[in-house]
């Protein structure tokens, strides 16, 4: 019964695997010829890992958990898609923007585009993010993407420069100015100047259980540039490993870790991991990673039976009284929520206070005299390398 549960597994990840290689040459083309801004975005994150990546190919994993955590942000896409289906509201996906800069092949692909032109001429990209958790501000790799495409949209508005690529590879729009296909695709007849439309972009990071938007993000031409050159030096940079100019030792690494370090596939031998070898020390080290996992894992099972519990007292109508059930009881009450200071309202107020009563006093200041700080601790941190 095992290697039949295995077979299955496999031809599942087997199937993703495929599917995955040819969408994303369906819808992407030969990435080895442009810079695209998720590039980009993966260049700010790490510059090494974004090099090796596009000089080496990404490979073709077999290992089914990473290959969910990549098939999700095209369920998540589709999902959105339906959303937009169920409302009758009319939108163009994977738009493709292509141009030129320095030299370099650029190109962006929107997630979802919409346009109206009533009250006014107003356009909105949405860019599709996946998240384990939802993050509490924005990454700065996600927003140089995000500024890159609202910037390539606004800087080549009546140029001929945009396609749309469906899931078929076929372009049935193919280099014309964005007026043009939002005329055909949309039917909206938008001005030829782009000043005179409304034009913003938001992220919408989707988890399992949740989604949080970020933004609006509005043409920024210093942003874009950042953009651009930063994908020239990655062009440069992977011309000159090629050609052997560049070793990989000599590439930059993401400053600080970062959560995908543990994903990336070329961590192995990644210089900001280098350190001591004890090989005596792995039994010790997979049994708590072992232990660790069962915590997790039992950690949920307790949320998941909580939650029940709570379900069946609600059911019960007990109204706050104790319930028996043998030798024991329980009860569900309700806690107020957590109180906390708002440290930066209150400066502000406490500021205002003193400028009107004409007292000179840096707040902040006073602030950081009547902190306490906690004794230092130690954290371990746990890390499975790939490559």
């Amino acid at each position: 019964m095992k290697d039949r549960e295995e077979r299955l597994l496999n031809i599942i990840a087997s199937g993703l695997a495929q599917f995955q290689q040819s969408s994303t040459l369906q819808q992407l083309g030969d990435r080895a010829s442009y810079i695209g801004m998720s590039d980009v975005a993966s260049y700010f994150s790490c510059p090494r890992a974004a090099v090796l990546k596009r000089a080496h190919g990404q490979g073709q994993s077999r290992d089914l958990p990473q290959l969910l955590t990549l098939s999700r942000g095209h369920w998540f896409e589709n999902g959105v898609a339906q959303a937009f289906d169920g409302l009758m509201l009319p939108h163009i996906r994977q738009l493709e923007i292509s141009t030129q800069y320095e030299g370099v092949d650029f190109k962006a692909h929107l997630d979802f585009v919409l346009a109206t032109t009533q009250p006014r001429p107003t356009v909105r990209i949405l860019e599709v993010k996946s998240c384990q958790k939802l993050p509490e501000f924005l990454y700065s790799s996600y927003e140089m993407q995000v500024y890159g495409q609202i910037g390539l949209l606004a800087e080549n508005w009546n140029k001929p420069c945009f396609s749309c690529i469906p899931h078929t590879g076929a372009y049935p729009y193919d280099n014309l100015s964005f007026p043009s296909i939002a005329n055909i695709a949309l039917g909206a007849e938008l001005p030829w100047n782009v000043r005179d439309v409304d034009l913003e972009a938001w992220v919408l990071c989707l988890s399992m259980q949740d989604a949080k938007v970020f933004g609006p993000y509005i043409p920024d031409s210093n942003m874009l540039k950042t953009g651009l050159d930063a994908g020239v030096s990655l062009w440069k940079e992977i011309s000159a490993l090629k050609e052997g100019q560049l070793l990989a030792e000599d590439l930059k690494v993401a400053s600080g870790y970062h959560p995908l370090c543990s994903h990336c596939n070329y961590a192995g031998n990644c210089p900001k991991f280098t350190g001591l070898e004890h090989p005596e020390l792995r039994e010790q080290l997979e049994q708590l990673i072992t232990w660790k996992s069962e915590r997790s894992a039992l950690d949920e099972k307790i949320k998941q039976a909580e939650g029940e519990m709570k379900e069946m007292y609600a059911h019960i109508d007990a109204h706050g009284q104790w319930v028996s059930v043998g030798n024991r009881r329980f009860r569900v009450s309700d806690i107020p929520g957590r109180r906390s200071l708002d440290r930066d309202s209150l400066a502000e107020e406490i500021g205002v206070v003193f400028a009107m009563e004409g007292i000179d006093m840096d707040v902040p200041a006073m602030f950081a005299r009547h902190e306490k700080v906690g004794l230092p601790s130690s954290r371990l941190t746990i890390n499975t390398l790939k490559g």
